[in-house]
């Protein structure tokens, strides 16, 4: 009998434990100051498509316990004329980032960093076409000339852990 009532106990407060839930987002932002590259009529540009934007940080797993709730970090980037990424660091500053560098922040900078240098992109390019081409999104046409070139992007990243707690109900009888 005691051990039964062990085993129910055991089960009551494994329903009532919390779970650790968390989530991550990911928005590209304008860079603070970033230059505007001119076009000339006959140019257009082609923004760099994110090929895997499935892959996102994780919380990081040594905060799980007792990190915060939410965190805000943000991040520049460099993308190449392969479309790869050949540069990333923390962007501070602007209104949706962390003003300074903050040591509680670290963890989540080094999270962020570590999946964008798994992104890959289609790089950005700039179309050139000649006299009496019309211009149009595919840089079809005779004498267009496609140039890859890297862009320079910033992201900001929303994390969040919450503790879900079971919940259980019963009935008693008599």
């Amino acid at each position: 009998m005691k051990k039964g009532i062990a085993i129910l106990a055991a089960l009551l407060l494994s329903a009532c434990a919390g779970s650790q839930r968390t989530r991550v987002g990911a928005e590209m932002i304008l860079p603070p100051m970033a230059p505007q590259m001119k076009m000339q009529t006959q140019e257009l540009f082609l923004m760099a498509s994110h090929l895997n934007p499935d892959v996102l940080p994780d919380y990081p797993a040594e905060l799980l316990a007792d990190g915060p709730e939410n965190a805000t970090v943000c991040a520049e980037l460099v993308v190449d004329e392969n479309g790869a990424v050949a540069w990333t660091a923390p962007l501070r500053g602007g209104p949706q980032c962390p003003p300074e560098a903050l040591p509680a922040l670290a963890p989540f900078e080094r999270a962020v960093e570590q999946a964008v240098r798994r992104w890959e992109f289609t790089a950005a390019a700039v179309c050139t076409f000649p006299p009496g081409v019309e211009k149009n999104e595919d840089c079809a046409g005779e004498g267009v000339v496609e140039k890859a070139v890297p862009l320079r992007m910033a992201f900001v990243f929303e994390f969040s852990r919450s503790e879900r707690r079971g919940r259980f109900s019963g009935t008693s009888g008599r």
